[in-house]
């Protein structure tokens, strides 16, 4: 159940709905007789898509979110007992099945750094978990698409280990203990988004995972405050982006999820 509330959440969240929202309240505000709420609202769906547009706005909300861990340095790394990289990567699973072709997303880079990490340490385990992020999965799933393209590179995929179970982060956390068993006093490190890593540390921390090192991958804003730019693209993305994270970390610090 909690997952289908949170796609659904997910759905309202868009920063591309709010603008019809707010003009849908307009509609039901004049169906009452409340003109100055309907004129409010019919204000409100003009200025937000502006407002979203500055990257400066989203920057600032995101920019928290990736400053909450520090990439790990090489001695951090050398100590660790395996590696784990969450899913979320990947392309369109129905696109991929139809063209016979592996994708990447927006994501890739925890893909490309769970390569880098696999050759710069081929002792260690190298943990991909992720099945799917949907609610009715079709096409191929995370697992496979990971795998072909690991084949693309002529990687040997046995190198590699596959969680294929888990939908969202707190279930990556929970399945990942499961399979990887980690021994006490052991630290693994956790490669995944930076905007994503605060409340992946705190699903993993909250499935009993200790001594975790954060890999902080896929930045979207710079350590400094900048003034940004008008870019609805890029600012649209970034709104996503903390919503996303922001409301994400709450719905699981209320649910006990964190």
């Amino acid at each position: 159940m909690f997952f289908i509330l949170s796609k659904i959440l997910a759905f309202m969240l868009s920063p591309h709905l709010h603008s019809v929202f707010c003009l849908l309240f307009a509609g039901l505000f004049s169906a009452i007789r409340a003109k100055r709420l309907a004129k409010m609202a019919v204000i409100l769906a003009v200025i937000l898509p502006v407002f979203y547009s500055w990257t400066f706005i989203g920057n600032a909300f995101v920019r928290p979110l990736e400053s909450h861990a520090p990439v790990p340095v090489a001695a951090q790394i050398d100590k660790a007992a395996g590696i784990i990289v969450l899913g979320g990567f990947t392309g369109s699973p129905v696109v991929s099945q139809a063209r016979k072709e592996a994708q990447l997303g927006s994501a890739g880079e925890r893909f490309l750094k769970a390569i880098e990490l696999a050759r710069l340490y081929p002792d260690k385990p190298v943990w991909f978990s992720g099945f799917s992020s949907y609610i009715h999965p079709k096409g191929w799933s995370e697992d496979k698409i990971t795998k072909e393209l690991i084949r693309k590179l002529g990687l040997n995929v046995d190198r590699f280990s596959f969680e294929a179970k888990s939908q969202n982060t707190a279930q990556n956390a929970r399945f990942m203990l499961d399979k990887a068993r980690p021994q006490a006093g052991q630290s693994w490190v956790l490669v995944t988004s930076a905007s994503h890593m605060k409340r992946a540390l705190a699903s993993f921390e909250a499935a009993g995972w200790s001594n975790l090192i954060p890999y902080p991958v896929d930045f979207q804003t710079t350590p400094d405050s900048q003034w940004g730019a008008f870019s609805p693209g890029k600012g649209f993305s970034l709104i996503k982006t903390a919503l996303h994270e922001h409301i994400g970390y709450l719905a699981y610090w209320l649910t006990g999820r964190i």
